[in-house]
């Protein structure tokens, strides 16, 4: 007798449970969506548009932080990632003049841009960009591959007008066919003062694969 109230008892939660568990799956299933505004429809629908991201490299520190945003920007849609090591070669010297450490360096840092967005399991293409206006290569580097982002990094103590990398987003602000993020960090962000030093060594420099090297 006791045994067959037991085995009555368990049944009883285990139908309590199945039903409870039945209702909150149809209360889910037929939950109607909270309506939105059509400029809030615009707005997810024109980010989740995004295919393909540009990163400029400038700026080492600065620049692969701007790569992490672009792969957390880019994650959701599977967005492609170019990054472009932009070259300003002065007007005295020709476009295509042989710069060995430049472009050891240049190999160096897109090696590592290239790991951070592999991090994120996205798509990634890398090269040299030579210019003589690293906004102007900028610019027509997106036109030329379609790109619908620019994820741009520069220092915190950057002016519009202080430095090359500050010209060239001023410039590119001015000369983008797409839409511009400029990240600056502010001197309280964290990692704003972890930038390493300029030159700092570049001993894996050789081990990857040599950038294609394409003028603009």
């Amino acid at each position: 007798m006791n045994a067959a109230l037991q085995v009555s008892a368990v049944g009883t939660v285990l139908a309590a449970g199945f039903a409870a568990a039945l209702a909150a799956l149809l209360l889910w299933m037929l939950r109607v969506p909270r309506p939105v505004s059509p400029e809030v429809a615009r707005a997810v629908h024109s980010v989740g548009a995004v295919r393909t991201i540009l990163v400029p490299i400038l700026e080492a520190y600065y620049s692969e932080r701007a790569v992490e945003v672009a792969s957390r920007l880019g994650q959701f849609q599977k967005a492609s990632i170019r990054l472009s090591y932009i070259v300003e070669v002065p007007r005295t010297l020709s476009l295509g003049v042989p710069l060995p450490d430049v472009e050891q360096q240049a190999t160096v840092s897109l090696e590592r841009a290239k790991q951070i967005v592999e991090m994120h399991d996205l798509k990634v293409e890398g090269e040299i960009v030579r210019a003589r206006d690293a906004g102007e290569g900028i610019a027509r580097t997106a036109r030329d591959n379609d790109v619908d982002l620019i994820v741009m990094g520069i220092s915190p103590g950057a002016g519009l007008l202080e430095g090359s990398t500050a010209r060239a987003a001023e410039s590119l602000l001015r000369q983008a066919p797409c839409e511009v993020i400029i990240d600056r960090l502010a001197e309280t962000s964290i990692g704003a003062t972890a930038a390493p030093p300029d030159g700092a060594p570049a001993g894996e420099a050789g081990k990857g694969q040599e950038a294609p090297l394409r003028p603009v």
